[in-house]
């Protein structure tokens, strides 16, 4: 079971390395077959040998920004130091190369290989026009540290110049205008020098008068810092002694109201009680005073029976009946009755004639 199964995934393995071999040898042929196949026309360029170590074969040759060919080659000129660059550039760009050529070396990318660079500059004051360089001929515009070193001195001389003839207009301006009024500033200057030596006695015994006031001042300035501060310090204590007073007073006042409240709690309590006792008394007062009406009615009731079995005495009985109805009268009127017993009619007197013809109207 083992056997089949390890040759079956050493045939995979086998397999897969033919066809990765196969893939790069398809990749390999495509580049060699588009390198042969695509025509190219040779270009020189003579370098000097410490440049030209820079390249190596199958650099790259750029013009704007495509690559357009290689390095193919690199030989000394006879009898120079001068290395001979063969660039192979595709024959449908090299119509691009004319006498306006120039030819740099850089690095791809900044950081990278280094590649030649193929780039038109036209030169100052150059009137005639720009004529294609045909295959096979040298490319002889190159854009080296010399070059770049030597551009950097051509602007320095300018600059040098144009600086030359700024300091001439600026000379000519000192002379004009900056040198009299130097002299006139240097003649002003010693007239306020003169001045200055003269006024500085004077200023001398001024600047010690001011200090002396401002010393004076300071000090006067000092006491009435301090006599405000107890002034105020003074205001203060008083004040909080005042305040303590009131909180005291406050306070006593608190504490007498309290105990008023307490002794209103406690005299009302009080006086409550003594109303509620009064009123009882009131009420057995009121209940004696209906007993000794109902008595009187009744001692009434008695007198006039016998004044109707004693004539004689009738003034005299209506008399007492009287006096007896005028003090029921009273005990009725009283307020605590009112609510408790209706009014009745008032006994009537006996007459005399009623008395001796033996009955009562």
């Amino acid at each position: 079971m083992n056997e089949p199964i390890r040759l079956r995934y050493a045939n995979h393995i086998v397999g897969v390395f033919l066809m990765v071999v196969f893939l790069i040898g398809c990749v390999v042929s495509v580049r060699l077959f588009t390198r042969l196949a695509v025509k190219k026309d040779r270009f020189y360029i003579e370098l000097p040998e410490e440049t030209a170590s820079q390249l190596r074969t199958g650099a790259e040759v750029i013009i704007l920004g495509e690559t357009v060919g290689e390095v193919e080659s690199l030989q000394y000129v006879d009898d120079t130091e001068l290395v001979r660059v063969e660039l192979g550039i595709e024959t449908k760009r090299s119509d691009q190369i004319t006498t306006d050529s120039e030819v740099e070396l850089d690095r791809k990318f900044g950081v990278g290989a280094p590649v030649v660079r193929i780039r038109r500059n036209r030169l100052p004051g150059s009137t005639e026009p720009a004529k294609q360089i045909p295959p096979g001929s040298t490319i002889h515009r190159f854009r080296g540290d010399d070059d770049r070193i030597d551009s950097m001195a051509i602007s320095v001389e300018t600059a040098g110049s144009s600086i030359d003839v700024t300091a001439k207009k600026i000379n000519e301006s000192f002379d004009k205008t900056i040198d009299p009024a130097f002299k006139t500033s240097e003649t002003a200057f010693d007239s306020i020098l003169a001045t200055s030596e003269a006024i500085r006695p004077q200023a001398v015994d001024a600047f010690a008068q001011v200090q002396q006031s401002t010393q004076i001042l300071e000090a006067k300035v000092t006491q009435l810092t301090e006599r405000v501060d107890k002034l105020v310090d003074q205001e203060v204590r008083q004040t909080i002694a005042e305040i303590k007073r009131s909180a005291l007073s406050a306070t006593q006042a608190a504490e007498g109201v309290q105990q008023l409240a307490s002794g209103i709690d406690q005299k009302s309590d009080r006086t409550a009680q003594d109303v509620a006792q009064t009123l009882a008394k009131l009420r057995e007062t009121a209940e004696m005073i209906q007993r000794l009406t109902q008595e009187t009615r009744s001692v009434v009731r008695i007198v006039r029976g016998e004044a109707e079995q004693l004539p004689g005495t009738t003034e005299r009985i209506n008399d007492t009946v009287s006096d007896t109805q005028d003090l029921v009268g009273d005990i009725n009127d009283h307020w605590l009755l009112r609510r408790s017993q209706n009014d009745k009619k008032p006994t009537q007197q006996l007459s005399p004639s009623a008395v001796r013809s033996g009955g009562v109207r």
